[in-house]
C-alpha cells in the first residue's frame, strides 16, 4: 500500500539490472542520466550530550550512523509520455508524486523503507526561509535541476546524505506493470474514482498498468455499499502512500520469479527509456542494488512511519506537517541503542 506509483526508480532499475551485462547492458544504455550537484558541506550529523550536560560530537556514534547506503526512489507525475492526460490534469514539467527513501545498513541488518508524503511541508532549498510541498522540489530552481533540488531537500529532512537517485515517470510506470504481467488488487467491494478513471470490481483483479496507476493515485476512492456509492473511510494522501508502498514491495517480490535473464532483459528494454538515475550510479552499483531489492518483501524490510497532521499555509495551500523530527526517526532506526540510552541524543 505505500507508494509513488513506484515501481519507482528502484523497481525499474531492479528489472533492468538484475542480470549481468550481457543481457542488460543494452537496456542500461537507454536509461537517462542526471547530475546531482552536492552541497558544499556534508549533512550535519547528530550531537550528543556528555555526562556534564555539555553538547559534544561523539565520533563513534556518528560513524555508526554513516555506515549505510541511502537511495532516493522517486515517481514523477510528468505527463510527457502519457497518451492522454484525462484524469491526471494538465501540468507542465514534473513533480514528485512518489518519494521513498531506501536505507540499507552496511552491517547487513534489515533494510528500511521510508515514504515521504508528497504534500509534506518542507524547507525550500531554493528560497531562504521559505517552505513548500515536498513534491514541488522536483521542479528545481535557478541553477539547480529538479533531481538535485529534491535530493537536497530529502537530505535536509532525513539528516543524511543520499548516495543515489532513481526516478521513473508515470508512462514508464504503466509500461512496467504491463511488462511484468499486471498487478493484483484485491477488494471487498467494487470501487471507482471518476477523476482518476478508476473502476475495479470486488474480488481480485490482475490490473493493467493504467488500472494500477489509477488505484495508486486515487484520492477520492468510492466503494459500492448496500446504500450506494460512498467515499471509502479514511482515504487521503496517506492512503495513497500505503497503497504505493505495498505495490513497491509486491513488485520487488516478482523480480525473483523471472525464468531467465533474457526475460528480464526483455522487460528492461520496455522500461529503460522512462528511467532516470544519477550519473554516479555505475552499472555494477545498479546490479548490486538490484540483487538486494529482489529479495525484499514485507517480511524482511522495516517500514518507517511518519505521523502527520493536516495544516494550511498562509497562502491557503493544504499541506501535511510531520509530528516528529524525521531525522531523529531515521537515526533511531539506525542506532536504537543510542536512542534508548538515558540522556542519549534521541531519548524521548
Amino acid at each position: 500500500m505505500k507508494k509513488r506509483l513506484l515501481i519507482g526508480g528502484a523497481v525499474a532499475i531492479g528489472l533492468l539490472l538484475i542480470v549481468g551485462a550481457v543481457f542488460a547492458m543494452s537496456a542500461w544504455n537507454d536509461v537517462n542520466r542526471v547530475s546531482i550537484e552536492p552541497e558544499d558541506g556534508p549533512v550535519a550529523q547528530p550531537e550528543t550530550e556528555s555526562g556534564d550536560g555539555v553538547t559534544v560530537d561523539d565520533a563513534d556514534e556518528t560513524e555508526s550512523l554513516q555506515e549505510m547506503e541511502v537511495i532516493l526512489l522517486v515517481g514523477s507525475d510528468s505527463r510527457d509520455h502519457l497518451a492522454s492526460v484525462q484524469g491526471f490534469g494538465e501540468f507542465g514539467g514534473q513533480r514528485a508524486d512518489v518519494v521513498m527513501v531506501f536505507i540499507r545498513p552496511a552491517d547487513g541488518s534489515r533494510a528500511a523503507l521510508l515514504s515521504l508524503p508528497r504534500d509534506l511541508l518542507v524547507d525550500n532549498v531554493c528560497k531562504s526561509g521559505g517552505e513548500h510541498r515536498l513534491n514541488d522540489a522536483l521542479q528545481g530552481c535557478g541553477t539547480l535541476n529538479g533531481p538535485t533540488a529534491l535530493t537536497r531537500t530529502v537530505e535536509d529532512v532525513i539528516g543524511h546524505d543520499i548516495d543515489h537517485f532513481a526516478l521513473i515517470d508515470l508512462a514508464g510506470f504503466q509500461e512496467a506493470v504491463d511488462a511484468v504481467g499486471g498487478y493484483e488488487i484485491c477488494l471487498e467491494r467494487p470501487v471507482r474514482d471518476q477523476r482518476a478513471q478508476l473502476e475495479l470490481p470486488a474480488g481480485c483483479t490482475q490490473a493493467t498498468g493504467a488500472e494500477t496507476l489509477a488505484w495508486l493515485r486515487s484520492r477520492s476512492t468510492q466503494e459500492l455499499t448496500e446504500d450506494g456509492w460512498r467515499v471509502m473511510p479514511g482515504v487521503n494522501d496517506l492512503t495513497r502512500n500505503e497503497r504505493q508502498r505495498a505495490f513497491l514491495l509486491s513488485m520487488m517480490g516478482q523480480l525473483s520469479d523471472f525464468g531467465s535473464p533474457t526475460a528480464v532483459a526483455d522487460v528492461a528494454q520496455v522500461i529503460a527509456p522512462f528511467v532516470t538515475v544519477d550519473s554516479e550510479l555505475s552499472f555494477i552499483d545498479a546490479v548490486n542494488l538490484a540483487w538486494t531489492l529482489r529479495d525484499l518483501s514485507r517480511g524482511n524490510i522495516d517500514e518507517l512511519e511518519i505521523p502527520v497532521s493536516d495544516a494550511t499555509t498562509e497562502s491557503g495551500a493544504a499541506v501535511l506537517v510531520a509530528g516528529v523530527d524525521i531525522a531523529d526517526l531515521v537515526d533511531d532506526y539506525l542506532a536504537p541503542e543510542i536512542a534508548e540510552e538515558p540522556g542519549g541524543a534521541f531519548a524521548g
